[in-house]
């Protein structure tokens, strides 16, 4: 009686045996439902025990691995273990499938570990290094008949790259999932890809590709997709409101905003209630542009978006500008700047720590390396004492990586040399654009009322723009690091040239302007002309060629 309780217990996963992923995938999908729900965490694990066991008994490794991924992935992000542990046991499942060979299970155990690093560390530059691996592994080993999670675990890779705004990239892997045949499993990804790719062109201010995958989407004929459309049609009203197509974009708009209304889909909403409220007071609707600010500030609070306050912020502004409070108008124009200037920094700082997580990577492996060479000399000692032959064999071995470490010693050299200069260049660029800011505040003030008494402070800003003596030491120094050398082939080649006409060779070589060189040496611009006729006439140049091409070529 108790065998036949087990067999009736499990029929329902007879049909899981010996069979490919792809064929199972429904199935296995249902199993680990039926684990899901189960409450308790001890008796979930008992029962997946019994269906492994299951699988064991009729030697069905695939179906028992299933199980195993299961319960790794489900502890590591569903519930309250050490972030060591479940690091621990994903890597081992990792390890695991690549020995069983594996291939669909493997790719499976690399997306969780890219998305352990990337939700629970966020370590954004192992969780690519995982992604890397994934896409290796996908294209050289895996078909997607036979894995239906490809178009998913390429969606992922994608969304990585398109979260830092590296859309090249980012539109690569989209297209590689929507080129996956559609099916009724893979539909909401195939469908995610086509609008993630409209936005990935609209971001790069191409309209007619981002219109393109828009309309993908709607002519999609699965259901499961139906949400897609909806978000679909709403990016299609932006790229509308975009082209300031106001008439077009509001109906495509409030069609959006409607569904996601009733889809409980308040972020959706708070983004079209935005842009609705932009176009009404474009079209001098003050009260419907009023509802939709409200609408749009009710479900950025349930979806908690503060990003989405710096698009707000600007259409509020507006509107108490057309209704006549400008002193409210004034103060969104400071909010809107603050929230764009908190969300820019929120990226930069993610940008930051990515690069960081980057250096501190190759150090790690700079580390491991020297380790291993250190573990290899000694091992080498030791047999040393063993054998004549194998002295010879080590010596052979201590030249190789000695040679080794002193190469990687020049590339890590030339690396920081590289680094110095660019460097160098960025600072006389910073030195430069500094100076011209200046000079154009100055120009700003004496185009105002000539009423207002800006003398003394016209006068302040023209002596700090002025380049001293000392300030030109400086940007010599600058000038140096940046183009070395540059200077005293100047002086060595057109020995003729004064002080000031060789100042004009090298602002000239930075591309500055002659009005902006005129302000930058505190002389006119009629002044610089007559300094480059002067050169032209001490350096003989003839007509047909160009003074600022020959300066370039040096």
């Amino acid at each position: 009686m108790q065998t036949g309780c087990f067999f009736s217990a499990f029929a329902q996963y007879d049909s899981l045996l010996h069979k490919s992923y792809g064929e199972n995938i429904y199935g296995i999908h249902a199993m680990y439902n039926d684990l899901i729900q189960i409450p308790d965490s001890a008796s979930r694990a008992k029962q997946a025990d019994v269906i492994k066991d299951f699988a064991r008994k009729h030697q069905d490794k695939a179906l028992e691995r299933n199980v195993d991924f299961f319960l790794v992935f489900w502890n590591a992000f569903y519930q309250r273990q050490p972030k060591e542990i479940s690091l621990r046991k994903l890597k081992t499942q990792l390890e695991q499938s690549t020995q069983d060979n594996i291939e669909f299970l493997r790719a499976r155990s690399l997306r969780a570990l890219a998305e352990f690093y990337w939700k629970i560390e966020k370590n954004y530059e192992l969780a690519f290094e995982q992604y890397l691996l994934l896409d290796q592994e996908l294209t050289d080993n895996i078909h997607p008949d036979a894995y239906p999670e490809m178009a998913r675990d390429l969606m992922q890779i994608g969304e990585a790259y398109y979260f830092f705004r590296d859309y090249p990239v980012a539109k690569k892997y989209f297209k590689k999932v929507i080129a996956i045949p559609e099916n009724d499993f893979n539909s909401t990804v195939i469908n995610a890809a086509r609008n993630n790719l409209g936005l990935c062109y609209q971001q790069q201010n191409q309209p007619d590709s981002s219109d393109f995958y828009f309309n993908q989407v709607l002519k999609t004929t699965f259901p499961q997709s139906a949400a897609w459309k909806r978000v679909a049609t709403g990016n299609l009203g932006y790229n509308r409101y975009l082209q300031q197509d106001f008439e077009n974009a509001k109906p495509l708009l409030e069609a959006d905003f409607n569904e996601a209304v009733a889809e409980n889909d308040p972020g959706d909403a708070a983004g079209s209630a935005i842009t609705l409220a932009d176009i009404y007071l474009e079209n001098g609707d003050i009260e419907a542009a009023k509802s939709f600010i409200e609408r749009a500030q009710e479900y950025l609070h349930k979806a908690d978006q503060p990003d989405r306050l710096r698009q707000l912020y600007p259409v509020m502004s507006k509107w108490y500008a057309a209704t006549g409070n400008w002193r409210r108008a004034k103060l969104y124009v400071d909010s809107s700047i603050l929230a764009i200037d908190r969300y820019n920094e929120k990226f930069n700082a993610l940008q930051v720590l990515r690069a960081q997580q980057k250096v501190d990577r190759q150090q790690e492996e700079l580390q491991l390396a020297a380790f291993n060479l250190e573990r290899e000399r000694k091992l080498a000692e030791r047999n040393l004492l063993i054998l004549l032959v194998v002295i010879l064999s080590v010596v052979l071995i201590l030249m190789y990586f000695v040679q080794k470490k002193r190469q990687l010693s020049k590339d890590l050299k030339l690396q920081a040399a590289t680094q110095d200069l660019e460097i160098a260049r960025l600072n006389l660029n910073s030195f430069t654009e500094s100076i011209l800011e200046k000079n154009n505040l100055i120009e700003q003030l004496q185009n105002r009322n000539p009423d207002e008494d800006k003398s003394s402070l016209i006068q302040q800003l023209q002596q700090s723009t002025i380049l001293t003596e000392e300030d030109w030491q400086d940007f010599q120094l600058l000038f140096d690091k940046a183009y070395p050398g540059l200077i005293l082939r100047f002086r060595e080649q057109y020995q003729e040239l004064s002080v000031g006409e060789l100042r004009y060779f090298v602002l000239s070589r930075l591309n500055i302007s002659t009005k902006e060189m005129a302000g930058m040496l505190g002389v006119s611009a009629n002044a610089i002309q007559v300094m480059r006729h002067r050169i032209r006439k001490k350096l003989n140049l003839p007509e047909n060629i160009s003074l600022e091409e020959m300066i370039k070529e040096m």
